[in-house]
């Protein structure tokens, strides 16, 4: 049930609807001079084009008012995608793990299906882990996906945003995980401040977000179409300058070592996302 008080209209569908208008009008100024069969072809694929734009637009428009329906239909996708043991990306995302030497407490900003325990599969040094994760629909899959990799480690799953994580205590955990979470959130440096509270020193943050490309890129240009259209049926996530806001906010307190990769992502439809950042802060 949508509130009829909290009802929006992105400004992406409001383009997407005005540009489907713009050729149906378009076309027939256009062609006025035309044969009936150039007319007619002409006025078919126009209406084709501006039907599809339509339905992308009333589509994201109900995927936009229906909290629930988006987090449960993004749930499903991320669940099916990490289905997958093979492929590159996952290649990228356990080495950086593994050569991180994951060990003692545990606490994951995001884990969405439990997609980093594959990763975790030969690791016996993890004594108890956290998952903040405010998707709720994630907590059968993780539980599920524990059960699949044979991990035995308790497991805690905390239903709330990275920003309301405020309660754990103070230096209590060894490792930090923030792989695809942080273009999510509405504030990166409060998901971050949360991380730093609960690191023990010399405890480790690893990281791994897609981010923005470089600027007048044609990647760069290609995002910011995209970029709104994915921010809903992506449960918020969002463009960033990852490394920037990283390392603007650890500062001199941590010790920061990050690089940014393309990462083996295809290019239909996960183009805009494959400049990445990945690497490890090291509290001091």
């Amino acid at each position: 049930m949508v509130c009829p008080c909290c009802f929006t209209i992105p400004s992406v569908i409001i383009k997407l609807l005005a540009t489907a208008s713009a050729l149906s009008y378009g076309q027939r100024f256009l062609t006025k001079n035309s044969n009936k069969w150039v007319r007619r072809i002409s006025f078919g694929i126009t209406l084709i084009i501006s039907l599809i734009l339509v339905g992308i637009g009333l589509f994201l428009l109900v995927l936009a008012n229906n909290n629930d329906l988006r987090s449960r239909g993004f749930a499903n996708f991320c669940a099916m995608q990490n289905l997958k043991d093979g492929g590159p990306m996952n290649e990228v995302r356990c080495a950086i793990l593994n050569e991180a030497d994951i060990s003692g407490k545990v606490l994951e900003f995001g884990p969405g299906p439990g997609t980093n325990f594959k990763c975790f599969v030969n690791s016996t040094s993890i004594d108890e882990y956290v998952g903040v994760e405010p998707n709720t629909y994630f907590k059968e899959e993780m539980m599920r996906e524990k059960e699949k990799r044979g991990l035995t480690f308790p497991l805690d799953f905390a239903p709330l945003r990275g920003e309301d994580y405020v309660d754990v205590m103070s230096e209590s955990f060894d490792v930090v995980i923030l792989t695809h979470v942080l273009c999510s959130v509405d504030s990166v440096e409060t998901v971050l401040a949360n991380a730093e509270r609960a690191l023990k020193p010399g405890g480790k943050m690893i990281i791994m977000e897609h981010m923005t490309a470089g600027q007048g890129t044609k990647l760069k240009m290609f995002q910011e179409v995209v970029g709104p259209i994915f921010n809903i049926i992506g449960n918020g996530c969002k463009v960033l300058d990852m490394t920037k806001i990283i390392e603007n906010y650890l500062g001199n307190r941590f010790s920061v070592q990050l690089d940014e990769f393309e990462a083996p992502l295809p290019a239909f439809p996960l183009l805009f996302a494959r400049p990445h950042v990945k690497g490890v802060a090291t509290k001091k």
